[in-house]
């Protein structure tokens, strides 16, 4: 295979990869776990200069819908819940203290400590009700069809240019390029479909979740009226039999 051939198809692997990779970490912005990629985009200005948020924090999973972010100092608290809030609106953020017991001895601590109590943002993602379900699905979809148009893009730019210079090329040589192309292709849309099935399962699974702990707490209140009424009941026939003796 010529050099020139060889370099047009790494070229092309470089592109499919690239495209791959940057749709599934358009995935992890739909956020249904915290996945630590979906803090890249978090940049937070301190001093007028806009810094990467691990530069100015350490970042915890305490549970699997949530991230506990300790600021490397006090005064960055404010200025990383704004950058938080600006990328990702739809996360919880709530003040917790930084308390040194054996509860947090698997979170990060503040370097920077004082006499007041450190606090740190806990921030919580948000449940995947029916909404958000048929959002994240078609978003989904659409990044999905994206990634996928550009990866069908680039291995046609690469077949037009490998046939500009196979056109004096022996057959043998212009299918073993076409193959070697093919199998690029397929190497990359296969990840993108692995990716966005993954993807689609986690949006499933915590609607799943969802309707469970919703049908848990009707139940709860369902049994909780019936015991409510029961009482009820028996109040009102012992105040009749006490009404008889009278």
């Amino acid at each position: 295979m010529k050099n020139s051939i060889r370099l047009l198809l790494t070229e092309a692997k470089e592109k499919m990869n690239a495209y791959t990779v940057y749709m599934n970490y358009q995935f992890m912005n739909f956020s249904v776990k915290a996945e630590p990629a979906a803090l890249l985009s978090v940049e937070v200005e301190i001093d007028d200069e806009k810094v990467y948020l691990e530069n100015t924090a350490d970042v915890a999973i305490p549970e699997d819908d949530q991230f506990a972010i300790i600021p490397k100092d006090q005064a960055f608290l404010f200025a990383i819940s704004k950058a938080i809030a600006h990328a990702h609106p739809e996360y919880r953020q709530e003040q917790k203290e930084l308390e040194q017991d054996e509860e947090n001895a698997d979170m990060p601590q503040s370097p920077e400590s004082s006499e007041d109590t450190d606090k740190y943002l806990l921030c919580t993602m948000p449940e995947i009700n029916k909404d958000r379900h048929d959002a994240g699905m078609d978003y989904v979809k659409m990044i999905y069809d994206e990634a996928t148009g550009r990866l069908e893009a680039a291995r046609v730019s690469c077949e037009v240019k490998m046939a500009a210079k196979l056109k004096d090329a022996q057959p043998k040589e212009t299918d073993e390029a076409n193959d070697e192309l093919k199998k690029i292709y397929d190497q990359h849309k296969s990840m993108c479909d692995d990716y966005r099935q993954k993807k689609e399962k986690q949006i499933d699974d915590a609607y799943q979740r969802y309707l469970e702990k919703k049908a848990e707490e009707e139940r709860a209140e369902s049994e909780r009226r019936a015991a409510h009424g029961e009482n009820a009941g028996k109040q009102i026939n012992l105040n009749s039999f006490l009404g008889e003796d009278e």
